[in-house]
């Protein structure tokens, strides 16, 4: 699940966890838990965690945080050649880039997997 903005804080991250618990509905048997890295707005006081358990990782921990690995993977995929003429057409790719490893879990479990 992803949702684009132009920058981030505590409220953007509500609008996040309000759509993402939309999108990833509770269920009784099931846990649900987001790894997080310790930016400020992660650690507001004022959020609602609707059905998500927040656990932090350590600070500066980006071996830890499987998202970096992922990211690289986009990166170098979708934007090592690419020069954007305008934001929306930033937007675009970035969009395409997130849609394709939605659709790709056998990568994203690839690139974040933890190894022994």
């Amino acid at each position: 699940f992803s949702l684009i903005f132009n920058g981030v804080d505590t409220q953007v991250f509500q609008c996040y966890l309000d759509h993402l618990a939309e999108n990833v509905p509770a269920k009784p048997s099931k846990r649900y838990i987001l790894i997080l890295d310790n930016a400020s707005w992660h650690k507001s006081k004022s959020l609602n965690w609707h059905h998500f358990e927040p656990h932090f990782l350590p600070p500066y921990s980006p071996d830890f945080n499987p998202i970096e690995r992922l990211w690289l993977r986009l990166k170098s995929d979708f934007f090592s050649d690419f020069i954007s003429p305008s934001l929306d057409v930033l937007n675009e790719r970035l969009c395409a880039a997130l849609c394709h490893f939605m659709r790709s879990s056998q990568t994203v479990a690839s690139q974040c997997a933890f190894r022994k």
